[in-house]
C-alpha cells in the first residue's frame, strides 16, 4: 500500500498558536528512573487483569482542558465515569509554573485521591507522520529491520531526534505476492520530551501519549460505537485552516491525509458575501469599523442549535440558516472533492472494500445540515462522531450538548487506551518487547510457584490423611489395650522382662553345664562303625560362675570341639565315607561351620586307612 506522504489536521494550527510564544527553558528533570519503573510493573491488562484500571485522557487544546475518566469493565470493554471541560486561562507558555499549577489543580481535582491511575495525553498529529507499508513475510526477529529500512527509504529521518514505532496490521497481496501491512509512525522525540516533561513536574507522570486518529481509533475498536466493528468507516475533522480525513477498516486505521481547507475557508465565502450588505459600524474619528473576522464566524456558529442566536445588532441577522449554507457550500464542496480522491487513492489499493459511512465532527459547533451535505455528495450514510451519545459518564449530572460531546471525542479515545491495541510513543515496540521478556519470566516464576503450591498441598494433604490413620490405630490399640485386665503398665511389663531373664539365665546356666555331655552324644549318634574316633578336644569356654557375665566381656565367645579319626575300608570308598560323615555332622542342630583340618591316607595295621581332623563350631 502506498504511503502518505502528509498528515495535516487543526492541531497544525493550533500546535503553531500554541508554541510560538512558549519558552522553554526549565531544566529538563529526570524522568529516566521514573519510566523504567513503570516499564518494570508493566503487565499487559490482557493477559491477567487483577482490578480495574482507571484511565484519564487529557487533551489540552487551544482555549479548553478536556478530560475523560474511564474504568475496565472487561475484556476491552470500558465503563464512562467523568468527563470535564475546563477554560484555558490566558497564559503565555505553556512551560511556565503558572499553567503547570493549573494544570496540576485541575487533573488533581478531576482525578481524585487514588493514585493508581494510566494517565494519557493527546499531542498534535501534524507533528506526527503515519505511513502504511508492505513487507516481505520475514521471520519475527528481522520484522524490525525490514520496517526500518522501508521506512526509512521513503521518508528519511534521523533516529537521534525521532521517535520511530510500527504495527503489524494484517496480511496483504502485492502482485500475487503475501506480505504484511504495517502501520509506522514517526514523532519528534523533543516534543514527546517536553510532553513528558510538563506532566512529571506536576507530579503525575504520564503512561502513555498517542494522537487523535489512534483515539478515534480506540473507540472503534472497542465495540463503542457497535456500527464501526465490522466494515470500512471514514472520519472527517474539519478544522480551522486544515481538514483531516482518516479511514480505518474493522477499527484499524489504514489510512490519514490532510486536506487544506476547513472553517477558514467557509468565513472567507461568508465576509464575502456580508460585506456588501452589513452596514459597518461607527469609530474612533467618524470612521467605519471593518467588518471582524469573530463577528462572521458568529454567524457560521449560528448554524449549529448548541450557539447562541443573533441578535438584530450581529451580523447576517438577516440571513436565515439555509442562506447561511448556501454561501458555504463551495467551501464545503472543495472538502468534499479531496475527500473523494482520497477514497479513490484507497479504493485503487483495496477494489473490493467499501467505506459504508462517514463520521463528520469539526473545531466549530457543527451543523446537521453540513453533516449531510457530505453524506449526499458523496453517497454514503453520514453522522457525527458523537460516542458519547451512546454511553452517557456515570457521574454527570447535567446534560452534555452535542457540541460539547464532539470536543470530548479524543479525550474519550485516549481514556479507552491500552498498551495492547493502543500506540503509544513512550511505549515502543522495544519496550514491548522488554515488557513481554518480563511477562514470560513472570509467567514461569508463577508456574513453578504454582507448581510447588500444589506439591506442597499435595504433601500436606497426605500427611493430614497419614495422621488420621495414625489416630485411629492408636484408637484401636488403646481399645483393645482395655480389654487386657490388669491392665498392664510400665510396673508389670518390668516385671515379666524380669522374669523372662531369670528364665534365661537358667536355661543358660544349664546349657553351658550339660553342653559337653550332648557334644559327646551327638557325635556318638552320629559316627557309623567304620569310623573311629582318636581324640576329642572341646573348647567350652570358662565354666559357669553362678554370676551374670560383665558387659563388658564379649558376648559372642565361639564354642568349638576338634574330632580327630581313622576311617577303615576299601581305599575307593575312604573319601566318600568322610564327606557321608561330614554331611551328617553339617545336618546336625548342634554344629556349623564344619571344616576340614586334615585329610591324608597312611597305612594301618597293613592296611590303608584315612586319617582325618576335623574342626566344627557349637551352636
Amino acid at each position: 500500500m502506498s504511503g502518505i506522504k502528509d498528515i495535516t489536521s487543526t492541531e497544525k494550527l493550533l500546535d503553531i498558536i500554541r508554541n510560538k510564544k512558549d519558552d522553554i527553558s526549565s531544566k529538563p528533570l529526570d524522568t529516566s528512573t521514573m519510566e523504567k519503573k513503570r516499564l518494570f510493573r508493566f503487565t499487559p491488562s490482557q493477559i491477567v487483569p487483577l482490578q480495574k484500571s482507571i484511565n484519564v485522557g487529557v487533551d489540552i487544546g487551544h482555549e479548553f482542558l478536556r478530560m475523560v475518566k474511564s474504568e475496565r469493565s472487561g475484556d476491552n470493554k470500558w465503563e464512562l465515569l467523568d468527563c470535564k471541560s475546563v477554560p484555558l486561562p490566558h497564559i503565555d507558555s505553556r512551560s511556565s509554573q503558572e499553567f503547570i499549577n493549573f494544570l496540576r489543580s485541575e487533573l488533581n481535582e478531576f482525578c481524585g485521591p487514588k493514585k493508581d491511575i494510566n494517565l494519557w495525553a493527546n499531542m498534535s498529529a501534524a507533528r506526527v507522520n503515519v505511513r502504511h507499508i508492505s513487507i516481505p513475510k520475514v521471520p519475527k526477529k528481522q520484522i524490525e529491520n525490514a520496517v526500518y529500512w522501508t521506512i526509512k527509504k521513503e521518508t528519511p529521518f534521523d533516529e537521534k531526534d525521532t521517535v520511530f514505532d510500527y504495527e503489524i496490521q494484517g496480511e496483504v497481496t502485492d502482485q500475487g505476492v503475501s506480505k504484511w501491512l504495517t502501520m509506522v509512525y514517526t514523532a519528534s522525540k523533543e516534543d514527546i520530551e517536553n510532553q513528558k516533561r510538563l506532566f512529571s513536574q506536576i507530579g503525575l507522570p504520564l503512561t502513555g501519549i498517542s494522537i487523535t486518529p489512534f483515539a478515534i481509533q480506540n473507540i472503534f475498536k472497542t465495540g463503542w460505537i457497535p456500527s464501526a466493528v465490522e466494515g470500512t468507516v471514514a472520519s472527517l475533522f474539519i478544522g480551522n485552516n486544515f481538514s483531516r480525513i482518516d479511514i480505518y477498516s474493522k477499527g484499524k486505521l489504514i489510512m490519514t491525509r490532510g486536506i487544506k481547507a476547513g472553517v477558514n475557508s467557509m468565513i472567507e465565502s461568508l465576509v464575502e458575501r456580508l460585506s456588501g450588505t452589513w452596514q459597518e459600524k461607527p469609530g474612533k474619528e467618524g470612521k467605519r469599523a471593518p467588518l471582524s473576522v469573530e463577528e462572521v464566524r458568529k454567524v457560521l456558529f449560528s448554524l449549529s442549535p448548541d450557539s447562541p442566536r443573533l441578535s438584530e445588532e450581529d451580523v447576517g441577522f438577516e440571513l436565515t440558516d439555509e442562506e447561511k449554507f448556501e454561501v458555504i457550500v463551495p467551501a464545503l464542496e472543495r472538502i468534499v472533492r479531496q475527500t473523494e480522491r482520497t477514497f479513490e487513492h484507497y479504493w485503487t489499493n483495496h477494489k473490493e472494500e467499501k467505506i459504508d459511512k462517514i463520521y463528520v465532527s469539526s473545531a466549530m459547533n457543527i451543523s446537521r445540515l453540513i453533516v449531510e451535505y457530505i453524506g449526499e455528495q458523496l453517497d454514503m450514510e453520514s453522522d457525527l462522531l458523537d460516542p458519547l451519545n451512546l454511553k452517557k459518564p456515570y457521574n454527570s449530572k447535567e446534560e452534555i450538548s452535542v457540541s460539547e460531546r464532539l470536543a470530548l471525542t479524543p479525550a474519550l479515545g485516549l481514556a479507552i487506551s491500552d498498551n495492547a491495541y493502543t500506540p503509544n510513543m513512550i511505549f515502543t515496540f522495544r519496550e514491548k518487547a522488554k515488557a513481554t521478556v518480563i511477562t514470560g519470566v513472570n509467567r514461569i516464576i508463577l508456574s513453578v510457584f504454582i507448581c510447588i503450591l500444589f506439591i506442597a498441598s499435595g504433601i500436606f494433604i497426605y500427611q493430614i490423611q497419614e495422621s488420621r490413620q495414625k489416630k485411629e490405630t492408636i484408637a484401636g490399640l488403646e481399645k483393645q489395650l482395655l480389654q487386657y485386665k490388669p491392665r498392664i503398665d510400665q510396673h508389670v511389663v518390668s516385671q515379666i522382662v524380669t522374669g523372662y531373664r531369670n528364665e534365661y539365665q537358667i536355661s543358660k546356666e544349664y546349657n553351658d553345664r550339660y553342653i559337653g555331655m550332648a557334644v559327646l552324644s551327638e557325635i556318638s549318634s552320629l559316627t557309623p562303625p567304620n569310623i573311629r574316633l582318636v581324640s576329642l578336644k572341646t573348647n567350652l569356654g570358662a565354666p559357669p560362675s553362678g554370676k551374670e557375665p560383665p558387659k563388658e566381656s564379649k558376648k559372642d565367645e565361639f564354642k568349638n570341639v576338634i574330632v580327630e579319626g581313622i576311617i577303615f575300608g576299601d581305599r575307593r570308598t575312604l573319601e566318600s565315607s568322610l564327606a557321608g560323615y561330614i554331611m551328617k555332622l553339617e545336618a546336625s542342630p548342634m554344629f556349623y561351620r564344619i571344616n576340614i583340618k586334615k585329610n591324608s591316607i597312611e597305612p594301618f595295621k597293613k592296611n590303608e586307612a584315612l586319617h582325618f581332623i576335623i574342626g566344627m563350631k557349637i551352636g
